[in-house]
Formats: C-alpha cells, sequence, structure tokens
C-alpha cells in the first residue's frame, strides 16, 4: 500500500499482511550449468539437510546419471526419495527404483555408508506388504554410527509409521524438548527475519549559492571602489600634506582589518544562526506524501529515546533538554530516506546509532558545541569596532583634504566608495561565507559518513554472525512439528502404533515476517499448524500457532471426524503457490486452510527464483499432507485398506535410538 502499512483481515491460516520481506544474500543453493557433479550432490546435500528434498533429489539424480556415485551418494538419493513423503506418496516408477537398491548395494565397498544403505533397504522390505519381521531392520539401524542413524530417523519419518516409529518415539520428544532451543534460538531467530540495514547516508552540503550575478556583482563593486579609492588618494598627493597621507594610509590598513574581523564576526553568527534553526524541529504527525514514513521516524526516535535514555536520570528532563536535538536528527533521516521508499524497520539501526551519539554528546555537554564553536569573541569584536572607527576618521580627513584639491570630483569618488564599499562587503561576505561553508559542511559530511559507515558494517556484522542458518531454522522447525505431534498423540492418549498415517499442513500465520536465501524456501516468524492423525476409528485433528521467534504455541482448536463423516475436499489452485483446501464434513463445519504466497514473493519469483513456490511447498510438506487429505475424502475407510498399518512388538532395547533433530 503506498502508506508502507498492511490491513489483514483473513482468517486465521491465511497470509496476508507482512511486516518484513527479505532476502539473505547468500550462494549456499547457486548450481550454475557447467558445475561438476559433485558440486551438484554437495549443494542436492544441502537441499536436503535444510528440508527441500524434491530439488535435492533432482541435483543428487543428475550427479547420479554423470557417474558420479558411491555409497554415501546412494545414501544420500534414497533419503531424499524418502524425505517428507510416505511409502504411499511414491510413484510407481520411484517404487521401482528402490527395488532396484539390492542391486545396487553389491558394487560399493564396505563402509558405514554402504551398512546404512543396507538397512535403509531392510527398512523398505518392511512396506512392500510381506508378513516378515521387522527385528532385523531395526536391529540393522540401531548399530548404525549416530550419523547415519539420525538422517534415517530425520527423513524417513512419514515412512516409519506405525508400528516400527514406537520403538523409539520416546527419544524423538525427549531430543526435540532439548534442541528446541539449542544453540541459542531465542536470542537468535530474529536476526534471520531483521532486514537488511539500508546503507549508510548523510545530509551532503547545501550547494554553494553564489551565483554569476553575484560574482559580477563583486568585480564591478570591486573594481569601482577601487578606482574611487585610488582617486582620493591621486587628490591627496596633488598637494601633499603630511596628516592626509598618514590618515589615507590608516583607513587602507584599518579597512583591510575592519573587513577581515567584520566578515569572521558576521559568518560565526549566522552560521550559529543557522545551526539554531536546524535544531529547532520538533517531533509530530506530517501532512504530506511521505507522512507514513516520516510518522514511524517519529515512532521510532521516541521508542529508542526512552530505551536508551541514560541511566540515573530522569527520563523526562533528558527527553526535554535533547528534544531539538534529536528532531534535527530526526528530520535529516526522514529526508535522507523518505524518497526511497525504505521500511522503517531497515533504518531502525541508524536512528539506535544517532540516539546513542545524542546520549554521549549530552553527557560530555558537547549536543549544542556549535554554539560555542560558533562563538564571536570580544577580541574580534572589539577589533572590529576599533578598525571601523579608524577608517571612518581617516577616511573624513581624506575626502576633506580631497576636496580642497578639487570639490566636485571629490565628492563624487566618495560617493562612489561609500556605495561600492557597501556592495562589495555584502557580495564579498556571501562568497567567502559559501565558500568556507561549503568546506566546513564536506568536512562534517566526510566525518559522518564514514561513522555510519562504521556503525553500518557493525551492524551488518553482528546480523551476519547471529542469523542461523538454514540447516538450524529446518532443525528448529522439526523439533516444533515433533512437540505438535506429542502433544496430540498425548492427548488422545494415542501411540504411534496406533496411527496409520500423518500429516501436517504448515501456513504461514497472519502478520508473520519471512524471509529466505536465493534457492531456499520462504520461512516465516509465525506460522499455522494444522495436525492430522490418522486411526483405523477416524481422523484426529490439532491446530496451533507457532511463535517461531519465541519457540511457544498459541491457540488451541481440535477436531474429529470419521472417514464417513467426510462429505468433500475441495482443493483451489489460484497460483503456483496459492492453495485454497476445503474439508466438508457432513456433520460439522467445513475446515478451510490457504497456503499464500505473499505478492513480494511473486515478484521476487520472477527474478531467477522461478522454482521457489515448489520449493516452499516441499518444505511446508504440503504435498504429503494433500495426498492423505485427498485419499481420505476420494476412498474413506477403504483408503486404510492399501496401508500396511503392522504393529511391531517394542523392544526396550532399541528405545535408545537417535533421532537427528
Amino acid at each position: 500500500m503506498s502508506d508502507g502499512h498492511t490491513k489483514n483481515t483473513a482468517e486465521s491460516g491465511s497470509f496476508v499482511g507482512i511486516q518484513a520481506d527479505e532476502v539473505h544474500n547468500s550462494t549456499v543453493y547457486q548450481v550454475l550449468p557447467g558445475d561438476p557433479p559433485e558440486v551438484k550432490y554437495q549443494v542436492g546435500l544441502r537441499y536436503l539437510d535444510d528440508g527441500v528434498p524434491s530439488r535435492a533429489r533432482d541435483l543428487i539424480t543428475e550427479a547420479i546419471t554423470r557417474n558420479y556415485e558411491n555409497a554415501e551418494v546412494r545414501f544420500h538419493w534414497v533419503l531424499a526419495m524418502l524425505s517428507k513423503r510416505s511409502y504411499r506418496d511414491l510413484t510407481a516408477e520411484e517404487r521401482a527404483q528402490l527395488a532396484r537398491l539390492p542391486d545396487h548395494l553389491a558394487k560399493y565397498s564396505d563402509s558405514e555408508w554402504k551398512r546404512a544403505l543396507h538397512a535403509v533397504t531392510d527398512l523398505l522390505g518392511e512396506l512392500d506388504g510381506s508378513e516378515s519381521d521387522p527385528s532385523g531392520a531395526l536391529g540393522k539401524l540401531k548399530a548404525l554410527p549416530s550419523q547415519q542413524r539420525d538422517a534415517i530417523v530425520r527423513h524417513c519419518d512419514l515412512v516409519l509409521t506405525g508400528g516400527m516409529k514406537d520403538h523409539f518415539w520416546a527419544r524423538i520428544r525427549r531430543e526435540a524438548d532439548r534442541m528446541r532451543c539449542h544453540d541459542d534460538r531465542l536470542d537468535r531467530v530474529w536476526a534471520y527475519f531483521h532486514p537488511r540495514p539500508a546503507g549508510p547516508r548523510a545530509r551532503r552540503p547545501t550547494p554553494n549559492a553564489c551565483t554569476l550575478g553575484d560574482r559580477f556583482r563583486t568585480a564591478l563593486s570591486t573594481t569601482s571602489l577601487a578606482l574611487a579609492i585610488g582617486y582620493l588618494g591621486w587628490l591627496v598627493l596633488r598637494q601633499p600634506t603630511p596628516l592626509p597621507v598618514i590618515a589615507y594610509l590608516a583607513a587602507l590598513a584599518a579597512g583591510c582589518g575592519a573587513a577581515k574581523s567584520g566578515f569572521e564576526w558576521h559568518y560565526r553568527v549566522h552560521r550559529r544562526r543557522a545551526k539554531d534553526r536546524e535544531h529547532s524541529g520538533s517531533f509530530g504527525p506530517t501532512e504530506n506524501a511521505e507522512a507514513g514514513f516520516a510518522n514511524d521516524v517519529d515512532r521510532s526516535f521516541r521508542y529508542y529515546s526512552h530505551k536508551y535514555a541514560p541511566k540515573g536520570v530522569n527520563t523526562d528532563s533528558w527527553l526535554l533538554s535533547t528534544r531539538s536535538a534529536r528532531a534535527a536528527r530526526r528530520n535529516e533521516i526522514v529526508e535522507l530516506y523518505r524518497e526511497s521508499r525504505i521500511p522503517i524497520a531497515k533504518v531502525n539501526w541508524l536512528i539506535r546509532y544517532v540516539i546513542r551519539q545524542v546520549r554521549k554528546q549530552w553527557r560530555d555537554e558537547t549536543l549544542f558545541e556549535y554554539r560555542e564553536r560558533y562563538r564571536t569573541s570580544l577580541a574580534t569584536k572589539a577589533w572590529c569596532f576599533l578598525c571601523l572607527a579608524i577608517t571612518a576618521a581617516s577616511m573624513s580627513i581624506v575626502v576633506m583634504a580631497a576636496f580642497l584639491t578639487d570639490p566636485l570630483p571629490a565628492v563624487g569618488a566618495a560617493l562612489i566608495a561609500l556605495v561600492s564599499t557597501r556592495i562589495a562587503a555584502a557580495t564579498w561576505s556571501l562568497i567567502m561565507s559559501e565558500r568556507r561553508r561549503v568546506a566546513e559542511e564536506e568536512r562534517e559530511y566526510l566525518r559522518t559518513l564514514e561513522e555510519r559507515e562504521a556503525e553500518h558494517s557493525r551492524w551488518k556484522s553482528k546480523l551476519e554472525a547471529t542469523c542461523p542458518t538454514e540447516n538450524e531454522m529446518e532443525a528448529w522447525l522439526a523439533c516444533d512439528r515433533a512437540l505438535l505431534i506429542d502433544e496430540a498423540l498425548r492427548h488422545y492418549r494415542l501411540a504411534w502404533r496406533d496411527i496409520i498415517a500423518h500429516a501436517i499442513v504448515q501456513s504461514p500465520a497472519k502478520n508473520s515476517k519471512q524471509a529466505h536465501v536465493p534457492g531456499g524456501p520462504w520461512r516465516y516468524s509465525k506460522y499455522d499448524l494444522h495436525l492430522f492423525l490418522i486411526t483405523s476409528d477416524g481422523v484426529r485433528e490439532l491446530t496451533r500457532q507457532l511463535d517461531f521467534e519465541s519457540a511457544s504455541f498459541h491457540g488451541h482448536e481440535r477436531g474429529n471426524f470419521r472417514f464417513d463423516a467426510v462429505s468433500s475436499l475441495h482443493v483451489v489452485k489460484a497460483g503456483e503457490y496459492d492453495y485454497t483446501i476445503d474439508l466438508t464434513l457432513t456433520n460439522g463445519p467445513s475446515r478451510t486452510i490457504r497456503v499464500a504466497e505473499p505478492e513480494q514473493s511473486a515478484e521476487l519469483s520472477t527474478e531467477g527464483e522461478a522454482g521457489l513456490p515448489e520449493v516452499s511447498l516441499d518444505s511446508a510438506g504440503f504435498t504429503h499432507a494433500l495426498h492423505v487429505l485427498e485419499g481420505i475424502a476420494a476412498e474413506g475407510k477403504a483408503w486404510l485398506e492399501r496401508t500396511d498399518a503392522r504393529k511391531v512388538p517394542i523392544d526396550a532395547d532399541t528405545t535408545s535410538l537417535m533421532p537427528l533433530t
């Protein structure tokens, strides 16, 4: 919107309002057409670790087709095939490819990666409809090193549903609870969504105000003055007597002294007045086209003025005594940034900095140091008055002597000298003042810009050092999802052996902040998480809002429905990343879930990120959730008959399995 504000009237599960739209500078997902297969594999591995398995499948498959293959590569290819997908989500071709895994095992040399691939192959064998005992496959999984075992547990989450997952769910829950705020999550997540700070700026010097006309008048008046004074001197020398000659020389010397001290006095007075006007601003709403930004700057100044108020000092006194200085800096920031339509969040770093500067200067009693700098000394004033008095007295003697020599020319020369002096003094004062002012302001501009560039670099470095990696963001979100599932299992008193399938629809909440790295999925500061647990008796539903920055859940909405209660499932696709799911029940209100791509994201997608919607949907697990809900709506309970819901006895030895969180 033109005023920089966003209004959101959508219901829960929709995403409209945006507080920040940030794209981090990163080449973590950059792949060039000519890159060797090992580079594509490494980028694919990063996609897999960061929760985007579809892109990982493409890149790892491409590396394999270009003969970059070993047990490790094939192991991660399998994980990319299964990550965020159930066995039912696989196509017939993909199942056939997985069925050929034993053929590949024979050509790999023995290693921990080959053993891990063996374990995955055995686990997949338990999903082909056979009635074999899965204890052997679980035993192999337990015996793996933690790196491979944790990766299997994490990425095969939807494959290991039901009885097999019972073996290690308690450990998953404990690890999720422990790792949820690991690595200072609460003190670092804010940096991921923080906008990149706008570049440092400072007010440039006002251009020199002297015009060509001013210079012409200066030259004309100075020439006229020199000719008039010279002519008076010639008249005096025509009948030389000691007093007029001495007076003439004294007038020239005193006039130069008066001009120099007078200019200094005039410059200092006007510079101090200009600075006083600059510091006479005020805070308050503005009635212009940039009122939105100006008012945002006002609010930030008020907030940080209170936040950075000196300790042990009455806040009201501090605010009152620094009001004009803060207003001057507020006006400068509005002037510097408002034309660029920069959001206030990108300028807050500079507002914080100038407030801290004001506080330091206030403590050092240098807040209005310009008043002392431009104060005219008593000596300068006295010298100016003395020189003017000598000049006036001496010129009186000179004019009288010239009048006695030649009356009319003397009077004319005196009048020309008087008028020329007035004009020359004004124009020379303007030229010299502007030249000096511009030089001073240029030095001040360079000093201020250098200081702000240093602060900008410091703040950017802090953001970069604080900002979590994609892997950390995905790991924390996985922990949140695990705890949400645990909450539902506890509430409904279910074990994993009772769960045939589960799905989470993950959508951005209203007014959440968003950010992503180029090529990576959008991540949000708030999510609406819709969990569906599929059991033989029906569907258990839990909806909660996740505040990702504070790692806390809010709101609580539960639902239960039988398979035969599902009347229909209507899916509307309005864009690449704009889905609306309407789940209609025969005995209750319909469930409406919307996953919508923000407008800013759509614009960015056209700038070299055409696959961004697919990446975001893949990261959110949307495809699997849609598959489950569509299956229930289309087939009802018959959908379960095509699912292997075998229950596996719990073995106490296998509860030590460590999941990757």
